[in-house]
């Protein structure tokens, strides 16, 4: 089986998008039944990091996004012919092969708020349109696909789960040199909180703030919150916020072969995100043995239960509660950190390439 991916994302910074695409690959060209993978992109200065006898990188001139997705994607899957094609979100309007579509989550309906109006357009008049027509839609967590079923009014049987993994990189320990470098190159403290996210309105920060404020004043021993991760869509008032913050470090963003080492020196991760279709930070710091506080619903609570502390994201007592529990507990931190790793190792890429070339399977007649 030759599959066709749209691989734009990988020549760009991590962001969930990317480790979605770049696990998945790593976990095809491993697979029996896939002969070929194809990466389909437009040029870009930054040279692909991913080479395997079984890729082959198919580069066009640089344009526009939408005209790739519309015109050259159909083009090359005429050109260097693919049993399937699987993109992320919005598809091509037509195909010379079955077209998979991977929709993260249906966060846009949930808190349409929290999305640029530009982006709450294009989602709401081409993903309907690419669901319709895609021969299957991937999605990332059981509540998430219950989203898509009643936004999209998709019928069950094109609908598939596929919960994603941490990469082996976080299961590793971290030498201390590496811990030594990470925190000389990032100028992280000792000890922190961490929070690992785009900052956007959706991830919650200001309540996490607001929250961890509460926590200082009642703990003047409380260790500082480091945040890391690109700014994002109205992040102007968050990031003059962080500069000003008592105890809160911005970090901006970080190295994906870095990510291990901020994650395995951090007392907890804090993850109160409003609505997530997986939350992959969640399961890498359990993968890396911290112990995690996050939200009490959607995917979070789904992948989170039963080592997380899962709390309301909407309130701020009930935040500062939780990381009051955990600071103060450290029985509970050791538990969680156990039933992490147990619950993170639940998880691999080797199963999403599994259960995703089953799905391709299913479209192809094989």
């Amino acid at each position: 089986m030759t599959v066709g991916l749209d691989g734009r994302v990988l020549l760009g910074p991590f962001t969930g998008d990317t480790t979605y695409c770049a696990g998945l690959v790593k976990g095809l060209i491993k697979h029996p039944d896939v002969g070929r993978v194809v990466l389909f992109a437009s040029e870009e200065s930054k040279q692909p990091a991913l080479e395997h006898p079984k890729l082959t990188w198919v580069l066009v001139r640089r344009m526009p996004g939408w005209l790739f997705t519309a015109f050259a994607l159909p083009r090359l899957c005429s050109r260097r012919p693919v049993d399937v094609l699987h993109v992320q979100y919005i598809s091509p309007f037509s195909s010379p092969c079955p077209v998979i579509t991977t929709i993260h989550d249906a966060s846009w309906k949930r808190f349409p708020k929290t999305f640029p109006p530009k982006d709450r357009f294009l989602l709401n008049t081409f993903l309907p349109i690419t669901a319709r027509r895609a021969a299957r839609v991937i999605t990332d967590s059981y509540c998430s696909l219950q989203d898509l079923r009643f936004f999209l009014h998709l019928a069950p049987d094109r609908l598939r789960a596929i919960p994603l993994a941490a990469s082996e990189s976080f299961f590793r320990p971290a030498t201390e040199s590496e811990k030594g470098r990470v925190r000389r190159r990032y100028g992280l403290p000792d000890s922190y909180l961490l929070f690992v996210g785009v900052l956007q309105p959706r991830k919650n920060l200001h309540r996490l703030l607001d929250a961890y404020a509460l926590v200082r004043k009642k703990r003047r021993e409380t260790p500082p919150l480091v945040i890391v991760g690109k700014p994002g869509w109205k992040c102007g008032d968050l990031l003059a916020r962080l500069s000003v913050e008592e105890g809160v470090f911005y970090k901006g963003y970080v190295d994906q072969e870095d990510l291990p080492a901020v994650y395995q020196q951090a007392i907890l991760l804090v993850y109160p995100s409003l609505w997530e279709g997986f939350g992959l930070p969640v399961l890498e710091a359990m993968a890396a043995g911290v112990p995690v506080l996050t939200s009490n619903r959607c995917a979070l609570r789904e992948i989170g239960q039963p080592a997380a502390v899962l709390v309301n994201p909407e309130e701020v007592t009930d935040i500062a509660d939780g990381l009051d529990t955990l600071l103060s507990d450290e029985n509970l931190r050791m538990k969680s950190t156990e039933k992490g790793v147990q619950r993170a190792s639940q998880f691999s890429w080797n199963r999403v390439a599994n259960m995703t070339v089953a799905v391709y399977k299913e479209v192809c007649g094989r």
